[in-house]
């Protein structure tokens, strides 16, 4: 079986920096969206902040960014750029918070307290696993 082709764009590996910086800009605004109870905020800051976390890796250890329509094939790309032990759970993790993207954008109801607060954490977690792997 041919594995599928990811879409991507090269980008310099230097502006990785550029993808950290706002991946922790989305977090902390997700912090400040928990202390006011914004909990669709929260939930798509969250979001937000994995996917520029994982741009920061890709853009660091492959000269390349995601192009594609589902963020979930970031796992891919992540998969074939990055050797670490801790991958495959770091690749669960975020998987779990791009599964709050819907719910925070697109459906017809609100994202729960358990929700917003479930996905911040794994999106610091996410964060501070990319954040290690870049210094």
């Amino acid at each position: 079986m041919i594995p599928k082709k990811l879409k991507t764009r090269s980008v310099s590996r230097e502006r990785h920096s550029t993808y950290l910086k706002k991946a922790k800009e989305f977090l902390r605004a997700s912090e400040s969206s928990m202390k006011i109870g914004d909990w669709n905020a929260v939930g798509l800051n969250a979001v937000h902040a994995a996917i520029s976390a994982a741009d920061a890796l890709l853009v660091y250890y492959g000269g390349v960014r995601s192009t594609s329509n589902s963020h979930h094939d970031v796992a891919g790309l992540l998969r074939q750029h990055i050797k670490d032990d801790q991958l495959g759970s770091k690749i669960q993790t975020l998987s779990k918070v791009l599964g709050y993207k819907n719910l925070a954008a697109y459906e017809d109801r609100e994202v729960l307290e358990a929700e917003g607060r479930d996905a911040e954490k794994l999106a610091r977690r996410f964060l501070e696993w990319a954040r290690s792997r870049l210094a």
